[in-house]
């Protein structure tokens, strides 16, 4: 009878276990499942967040930190700003993570985009999301950046950020790491870019986030330099994530074979990606072949696109790819102009980078008469001045040798700056005085 009843008991207290074990949600469930034996010994969570060691003064450290660069980020005009996208975004990770964290974690989760053609994503200690323009643009649906935005959440509810800095052997001081890219970013972002006077007043001025700014260095001192265990964890997390909530179990492989395939093709340019800060190597394999995810390699679908998913990020789509243009990668703009083009809405703005990049890519005759149609879809889908426009047309023009059409477009361009003393006015008059000598 005694043993019966001992029996009844464990069964009970198992079951008590099992109950609360199911009431955790997805993120409590995995912080739990990465507590110590010592701290969930009690098998209560509340007792186990007391038994944890947090690292309050490094984790206060790596908030101050993430301020500041943050901060600097602002001053150099690295963000990119646009309410409608952010707030989307916003949607997307309270899907992800609907719950406060732990209080002791002292984590509010917000997210901010950089412009930066370089696909990032990263987030600080104290909850703060970055990626960037070039991210975004990368992906190509809605469940990929979900997949890559899970992963970030990961890292934060493991507390990746502080265990990697009470894991550095040497903590530079970040406030001077930060400076020193700043410094570089902005020397750079101040560089004139195009091969006009009015290509370098249209792109030059046009900031983004430097590759110094997004270094190994500066983001290993804010916790960002994860090992390579530690973002295979993170990526393991993010694809239970997506499988449990029905999401493409595919997406994350996909995102991560995008990275691989931009990776290859940035080799040795501007926009090189690091393989200290990606582990890109392996790493799609690593999600493919776990068994219990059932992934088939015919199941990766890589020209996916996705319209509504362009249609929310549309703008960003263009500003990525003016990105580019001003740092003269015609060809990679294309596909992310057509793609804002394409999508549900889009604008002159768009129309007018395209007709830049075929310019500098095209060279036939009918290449160029398209590419006066396509300005006349800027003209036509614009929502603010574009005297740009006219500069372009008249460049057209030229090449088709038809000079007295170059004269009309060069002298409305130049009379929309008839009241500024700039670059751009003084080449428009130079170009005006030219064609008026040859022609008569």
């Amino acid at each position: 009878m005694k043993i019966k009843l001992t029996l009844i008991l464990i069964a009970a207290c198992s079951l008590s276990a099992l109950a609360n074990n199911s009431n955790y949600n997805f993120w409590t469930q995995i912080w739990m499942d990465h507590a110590s034996e010592y701290e969930k010994e009690s098998g209560n969570y509340q007792q186990t967040l007391h038994n944890h060691s947090w690292n309050y003064k490094n984790r206060r450290i790596l908030h101050d930190a993430a301020q500041e660069y943050l901060i600097q980020l602002e001053q150099q005009n690295a963000f990119y700003i646009d309410p409608e996208l952010e707030d989307y975004l916003y949607q997307l990770i309270n899907q992800i993570h609907p719950k406060a964290f732990p209080s002791q974690q002292k984590i509010n989760l917000n997210i901010k985009v950089i412009k930066s053609a370089i696909p990032e994503t990263f987030s600080f200690a104290n909850g703060t999301i970055i990626t960037s323009t070039g991210m975004l643009s990368l992906l190509q649906s809605e469940d990929e950046l979900m997949a890559i935005l899970a992963r970030e959440i990961a890292h934060l509810t493991l507390d990746h950020n502080v265990k990697t800095y009470n894991a550095m052997q040497t903590k530079k001081t970040i406030s001077a790491i930060i400076g020193v890219g700043v410094y570089v970013a902005s020397t750079a972002n101040r560089l004139d870019k195009g091969d006009s006077y009015w290509e370098a007043d249209y792109l030059g001025s046009f900031m983004g986030a430097s590759s110094e700014l997004l270094s190994y260095g500066i983001l290993s001192a804010l916790g960002v330099g994860y090992n390579r265990s530690r973002i295979y964890e993170a990526d393991e997390i993010a694809q239970e994530w997506m499988v449990k909530n029905n999401r493409n179990a595919y997406a994350l492989s996909q995102a991560i074979r995008r990275l691989q395939f931009f990776e290859a093709q940035s080799r040795g340019t501007i926009n090189e990606l690091s393989e200290n800060r990606f582990f890109l190597k392996n790493r799609f394999e690593n999600i493919l072949n776990k068994k219990k995810y059932h992934l088939k390699p015919t199941g990766i679908k890589m020209t996916i696109l996705n319209k509504d998913y362009d249609t929310n990020i549309a703008d960003c789509l263009k500003t990525n790819a003016k990105l580019l243009v001003a740092n003269e990668c015609y060809a990679e703009a294309l596909p992310l102009l057509n793609r804002s083009i394409q999508s549900h809405w889009t604008e002159g703005e768009a129309y007018l980078l395209k007709a830049v990049a075929l310019r500098h890519t095209k060279y036939s005759e009918k290449d160029n008469h398209n590419i006066l149609t396509i300005l006349d879809e800027a003209e036509n889908n614009a929502v603010a001045d574009l005297p740009w426009v006219w500069s372009e047309r008249a460049l057209i023009h030229l090449r088709l040798n038809e000079k007295k059409k170059a004269l009309d477009a060069l002298i409305r361009y130049e009379e929309y700056f008839a009241q500024e003393q700039s670059e751009n006015m003084l080449w428009a008059r130079r170009m005006i005085a030219k064609l008026n000598k040859i022609t008569n």
